[in-house]
């Protein structure tokens, strides 16, 4: 389904609130949302990976840059869940299966809705 701005419906995200933020240029927003895609497909096992090495620090910035980038494309409840897994990390505490779950879910229905509204395959 395509709404009238052209954007495809895309899931956890507000596309009316992120366009806005992209001047209400429809390709700029899809390349931005395609990035996004690109740069957070694997954020979960990085940071994953990072806890398992003791690098609190590094999963923190990773977990800041998901919060932004979400914000950024107007995914509000990634962006609060990213939020949650950066104040965890931040105090240095390994984060809850809940805590990183719900990170895990909204990022999920997000990079999913761009790879199916922009037609993104898995070697895209």
């Amino acid at each position: 389904m395509t709404s009238v701005d052209g954007l495809p419906d895309l899931p956890g995200i507000d596309t009316a609130d992120g366009l806005r933020r992209m001047l209400n240029k429809p390709a700029l927003y899809e390349k931005i949302l395609r990035d996004f895609h690109a740069r957070l497909i694997d954020a979960p096992q990085v940071i994953r990976a990072m806890l398992a090495g003791g690098d609190f620090a590094s999963a923190e910035r990773q977990a800041h840059s998901a919060k932004g980038l979400a914000g950024t494309i107007g995914a509000l409840a990634l962006q609060n869940a990213a939020m949650a897994l950066e104040k965890v990390l931040h105090n240095g505490e390994t984060p809850s299966e809940t805590v990183f779950a719900e990170f895990d879910q909204e990022l999920r229905t997000v990079i999913d809705g761009i790879a199916v509204g922009f037609g993104i395959g898995p070697n895209n």
